[in-house]
């Protein structure tokens, strides 16, 4: 195997990201519709697929067919994480690098001590080409904070992106040693390893590494390419592995992480309810219910997200429910035209036909100048033996779309 070559940002940390200051009210996200979250999910769970067909043929031996399994998982970012994660990273738009350094400038200029701080500071400096003072910044912190296992794992890093090998060992072996569940320590420790020729105490920390994180493609290709090696040595690798479950799409982080980018724009929620019964199973629309769930606990009085709510808990078939939620979405925001319509289509479904012909009227009221409402409208009314009503509504319908034809239909067998 060959060492790891590092560069500023390519390093995990629980810490929160810094962001720059918005200059809007909300930040430009890409489009997003039913084809495109349809793709993003094929490629998760192609993935994940991968990944454990991987670990099978690590077991058996077969090192380069492994390899090739973990390199096409490999080519889907983010697919090591739970899937509300993964698709909260895919739909976030990138932040300005520029704007995030000048952040963690002033972060610096106040003497603040937080381990999180120093390490991205340590990296802007070391993209801004200046790795020396990058290094002594984390060698100064690791005075004031000997036993953070993060200070070491990033100094590390930088020690092993300026090819200081030995020293970089050292750093990831006491990161290790003060944090078991390290994974990234264990895995740069066995790079560093690798270099020294110690093939084998790089098998034995990788293995640590896969089983802390059986869905990550990268450490599945590393053990595969370490396994190879050693193999080509004529030395007998003893290689275990743990097999990832299934994707748990029901992951505190992730799921708060996916809230957050709802939260800002819930329109998101449209490319996954656009998609026809059959396209997503029920696991995907039970964890979007979470994340708004998540999402209202913060924002209680956000109609949209209410009236969102209500049509995933429509989806799910807990109709009962997702009345509720509707109307606390017209209870916030009374002239709430889509959810007028929603709760319209709801009572229809659930044969509370006096309330749906309430609650489309007054969507028409509120602006829903329609004709798929007009046409809901007209037939309420026939049910209701209005014939007349059911009348206008059709010829309405059809003023706003001359060629629908199921309007065309209902109102020429009206009787006279």
């Amino acid at each position: 195997m060959r060492p790891v070559r590092y560069r500023a940002g390519d390093h995990r940390t629980d810490a929160p990201m810094l962001r720059p200051a918005p200059t809007r009210s909300r930040p430009s996200r890409p489009a997003v519709d039913g084809p495109t979250v349809v793709r993003l999910l094929q490629q998760y769970y192609s993935a994940a697929a991968d990944v454990r067909r991987g670990v099978c043929l690590l077991r058996a031996g077969a090192y380069d067919q492994a390899s090739q399994a973990f390199l096409r998982a490999g080519r889907v970012r983010n697919a090591d994480r739970s899937l509300p994660a993964y698709l909260a990273a895919c739909l976030v738009a990138k932040e300005e690098f520029s704007a995030a350094a000048q952040e963690l400038a002033k972060l610096e200029e106040s003497q603040t001590t937080q381990v999180s701080a120093r390490v991205r500071f340590a990296y802007v400096l070391q993209a801004a080409g200046r790795p020396q003072e990058a290094i002594n910044l984390l060698r100064n912190a690791l005075r004031a904070r000997p036993e953070a296992a993060e200070l070491h794992f990033h100094l590390g890093t930088l020690l092993a992106s300026q090819e200081s090998y030995d020293e970089a060992e050292l750093r990831f072996t006491q990161a290790v040693n003060l944090d078991q569940a390290h994974p990234d320590a264990f895995v740069s420790l066995a790079m560093c390893c690798a270099a020294r020729g110690a093939a084998g105490e790089a098998l034995t920390y990788l293995q640590k590494a896969q089983a802390m994180r059986p869905h990550d493609a990268r450490i599945g290709l590393l053990l595969a390419q370490g396994a190879r090696s050693m193999r080509q040595q004529g030395q007998v690798p003893a290689v275990r592995t743990v097999m990832p479950v299934e994707p748990a799409p029901l992951d505190p982080q992730g799921i708060a992480e996916l809230s957050r980018v709802i939260e800002a724009e819930p329109d998101f929620v449209d490319a996954f309810l656009s998609l026809p019964l059959g396209a997503v199973d029920e696991q995907v629309f039970a964890m979007l219910l979470a994340v708004l769930q998540l999402a209202l606990e913060r924002q209680p009085e956000h109609a949209e997200l209410h009236y969102h709510c209500g049509r995933v808990l429509s989806r799910l078939g807990r109709s009962r429910e997702a009345i509720a939620a509707t109307e606390r979405a017209v209870t916030i925001h009374p002239r709430f035209v889509h959810a007028l319509i929603e709760l319209g289509r709801l009572y229809q479904q659930t044969d509370r036909l006096a309330d749906a012909t309430t609650r489309l009227e007054q969507a028409v009221a509120a602006g829903a100048d329609f004709a798929d409402v007009h046409f809901m409208l007209g037939n309420l009314y026939r049910e209701h033996r209005e014939i007349a009503r059911a009348r206008s509504a059709y010829r309405r319908a059809l003023t706003l779309n001359e060629d629908y034809e199921e309007a065309r239909v209902a109102l020429q067998a009206l009787p006279a």
